[in-house]
Order: C-alpha cells, then structure tokens, then sequence
C-alpha cells in the first residue's frame, strides 16, 4: 500500500535512510541548506531533485507520494532556545507542511520535532498542531522516544507524529509504536580516535576551575574515568556513563575518555551516534569539514528510531488489511 516518500526538511537524510531500511523509495527531497544537501547527496550517492524551499512548493510542482516524512525546525520550540513557537518564521513550517500533507494527500505521515513542543505554551501549541493535521483528513498520534531505547547510546528525546489518511478506514487505536531494544556498548560508536585539542583541553580546564565546578576534578582525574563522555555547557560540566547527550547542533565539543587519554568527539562519531552506517559516514568524513559534520548530525533525525517507526507502520497497515503493491 505505500511504496515511495518524500524527505521534506531532509537535512542529511537520516529520515530518508530509515524509511530506504524499511523497504520504501525517495522520491526527492527539500532542505534550504546547501552544505547539508551536499552531505546529503554525498552520503545517499543520489542525484534526487532537491525541490528547495518548502514554502514554495504545492500540488502542481511535487511529485507523488505515499509518505511525507519531515522533521520540522526545532529551534522556536526548544527548552534550549527562545521558545518563540509560532511568531517566529521557523515555527510556520508546520502549517505549510500541513498545507502540502492537505494538497498531496499521502497515506502517511511521520513528522518529528524536540520533546519541548509538547509542553510549549502550555500544551496549546500541540493542540493547534493536532487541530491543524485532523482539519487535513488525518488521524493522528504523537510520542515522546528516546534514540537510546532504539540502537544508538544518545540520550536524544524527540517528539514523533504518525498521521494516516481518515479515509482508509483504519482502526489507529492498534497502532503500536516501536518495542525498545537493548542501548549498545558506547564505545563501539567511539572509534575515530581523534585527540583532545589543546583549545579543547584549555576548555576543559577553564570549566574545571570556574565557580561551579572548583575542586570536584582535575584533568589527571579525567584521565582515569575510562569510557565516559565529558560534556561542558554554559557553566556546567556532566559526566556521563555509558551514553552520549543529545548531539545539537550548536555544541562546545564532547570530549571522551579511552586508555585513560582524553579524545574529542569527531563528526563521523557523531553520525554513527545518529544510526548512520560507517559505510556513509565514511562517504563524508574527508570531504565535509568536521565542525559542519558535528552541525549536521546535530539536526539529523536518528536513522534507527525512523526505521523502527517505518516498520511499526508497515505492520500496522499489514494487520489492517493493507498491502504494499500499490
């Protein structure tokens, strides 16, 4: 019943290779940015249309599709950031993704977004986003998921849509959303090796030393918390065990800890921490500069948590009576 899917906001196409893991065909992709579409294309090897900007784009110059998938920016509903929501231009994307979802007309639909929208303004900006989807004939679920209950150690909490058209006549309360499966080793992902700058490790020792943190480490002891991830923000410094915080896009750097050496996070670790192979992440890593790397993976969707969606909708539909043969 579905075949194809169109990777709309597609940045470098973790949503396009966890729906390619299911059995489904990219039929083109949108995204504003040149560098992540030239990640993207080196990546997928693909010479798909990128449509370009979204806002632009409608019925009569897109192709068909049976999924939209599209994780919308995140910036304006972010704990992190202003929490403007709506009045800020990048909070509209939604209603022109609606917009498109209303004119095209898919089967399905998954959209992603940070786990903040779902309290963003006390819960009415959810609201009108469900208002908005059901307006366009779609019955619609959300959830909070977590990349690290789908094959990935990254602590990545982001919200999650499914969408099906009212007019298939299925029963979405069996829909089930993906089992969790057992959080790999860390370190398996850790694997580029690359050493701790001495800007990096001046960082390090600036915030070792500031008012929050005075006296609780040294570097030499640092050295000695083998397999854990160093992460410093704003003032703060955390220590984690056997999982990586959220990769973002904005980020002083992670450092690591391995044979009691200090080792900064590379953007090829960090696409492996985002469920891409080492096969495409090798595809890029001498050729898209690092610190744009670390950008881009941190605004990618988790290919594994797509990929379990994918498949949790593919076995839904089976289960409904659908099929994949048109």
């Amino acid at each position: 019943m579905i075949n194809t899917f169109f990777d709309f906001c597609s940045g470098i196409g973790g949503g396009r290779l966890g729906l390619e893991q299911c059995g489904l065909r990219c039929v083109g992709h949108s995204d504003t940015s040149r560098l992540a579409d030239r990640t993207y294309i080196l990546m997928h090897q693909t010479e798909d249309k990128n449509f370009g900007n979204l806002k632009k784009l409608g019925k009569e110059n897109l192709p068909d599709f049976d999924v939209l998938i599209a994780g919308f920016p995140c910036q304006t509903f972010s704990v992190i950031g202003r929490q403007e929501g709506f009045s800020d231009d990048r909070g509209q994307i939604i209603f022109h993704l609606s917009r498109i979802i209303k004119e095209k007309s898919p089967k399905v639909f998954i959209l992603e977004n940070v786990k903040g929208l779902v309290t963003h303004d006390n819960g009415k900006t959810i609201k009108t986003i469900i208002n908005e989807l059901t307006n366009c004939g779609y019955t619609t679920s959300y959830r909070v998921l977590t990349s690290l209950d789908y094959g990935v150690p990254q602590m990545r909490q982001r919200v999650y849509f499914v969408g099906f058209r009212t007019d298939l006549n299925f029963d979405f309360s069996k829909f089930e959303w993906p089992p969790k499966i057992i959080k790999p080793n860390l370190m398996d992902f850790l694997i580029d090796d690359n050493l701790a700058t001495p800007e990096r490790l001046e960082i390090l020792h600036y915030y070792l030393n500031n008012p929050t943190n005075n006296g609780k480490y040294s570097v030499a002891d640092i050295t000695q918390m083998e397999g854990k991830i160093i992460d410093t923000r704003m003032s703060d410094l955390r220590i984690y065990d056997g999982k990586c915080p959220t990769l973002r896009a904005q980020r002083d750097g992670i450092l690591y800890v391995k044979n009691n050496t200090i080792f900064q996070l590379t953007g090829f670790e960090a696409l492996l921490l985002q469920g891409f192979p080492k096969e495409y992440a090798m595809r890029v890593k001498n050729f898209v500069k690092d610190r744009h790397l670390l950008m881009q993976a941190g605004n990618a969707m988790t290919v594994n948590v797509i990929k379990a969606i994918g498949t949790s909708i593919l076995e839904f539909i089976k289960k409904q009576g659908g099929n994949n043969n048109g």
